[in-house]
């Protein structure tokens, strides 16, 4: 008996190991760089990836970024980002600017195993949507459009791209939408609000508007560990940040 009772023991105990195992903490950043302009109007990258080394996130979700157009000064800013803080880059161009591309980007400290990116509509200029594929999860970027009947459009494609995913999902994004707007109260239908959204992202000097958002699916359960807006003023938004247990 007391051979069982101990063999049912270690049983018990490698049973709780490997439950502990598949539980997974992130640290998810968002943040629209605003192609390196900060608040005194000078393009410095260095800076931002200053920014994202201080916070060492696991995940950034980058908003605004140029693929070598002139206006920034034929620079890669995704690649020299990745460069600048030791991160994985993927670019999702959204439409042609200033002799280059323009979009979003994600740096990860892991490589995903796949990515891909959809356009989405937006009324003043194209929009796109990320998503980086990992073995136990899906992390995703996006930048909304400025129209609210374009961002009503994207919520649906987004919801109809990630319908069929099983793994957990985290959105970041400048969503360009507040929360008492009938697109953020549609998002909140099949997305849980994992950032704070009470805090104000937009203008960086004088923030009033909360814009910037991290979203997670709603077949699983997050709990967030830490919630931060950073006070810092290199783009004209604020950089947000999370730490979630999955």
């Amino acid at each position: 008996m007391k051979r069982i009772l101990f063999l049912l023991t270690i049983a018990l105990l490698n049973l709780g190991s490997g439950l502990c195992k598949t539980r997974q903490s992130l640290r998810i950043m968002s943040y629209n760089i605003r192609i390196g302009i900060g608040m005194d109007q000078q393009t410095n990258l260095k800076r931002i990836a200053e920014v994202i080394n201080k916070v060492q996130p696991d995940y950034v979700g980058l908003q605004e970024v140029d693929s070598v157009c002139e206006r920034s000064g034929w620079i890669n800013q995704y690649a020299e980002l990745a460069r600048l803080t030791g991160m994985y880059p993927i670019f999702a161009p959204a439409t042609e600017r200033s002799k280059g591309l323009y979009g979003i980007a994600a740096l990860s400290r892991k490589k995903p195993r796949s990515y891909q990116y959809i356009p989405l509509p937006g009324k003043e200029e194209p929009r796109t949507f990320l998503c980086l594929e990992y073995p136990n999860y899906t992390l995703c970027n996006t930048h909304f459009s400025l129209d609210p009947d374009s961002r009503l459009a994207s919520i649906r494609l987004i919801n109809e791209t990630m319908k069929r995913e099983n793994k957990p999902i985290l959105i970041t994004g400048d969503f360009n939408m507040e929360p008492d707007s009938k697109e953020f109260k549609a998002m909140k239908q099949t997305w849980r609000l994992l950032s704070d959204p009470t805090l104000e992202t937009y203008p960086s000097d004088h923030p009033r508007l909360r814009l910037d958002y991290i979203f997670g699916d709603l077949k699983h359960e997050f709990r967030i560990i830490n919630d931060q807006v950073i006070d810092i003023q290199s783009s004209d938004h604020l950089p947000i940040y999370i730490d979630v247990l999955f």
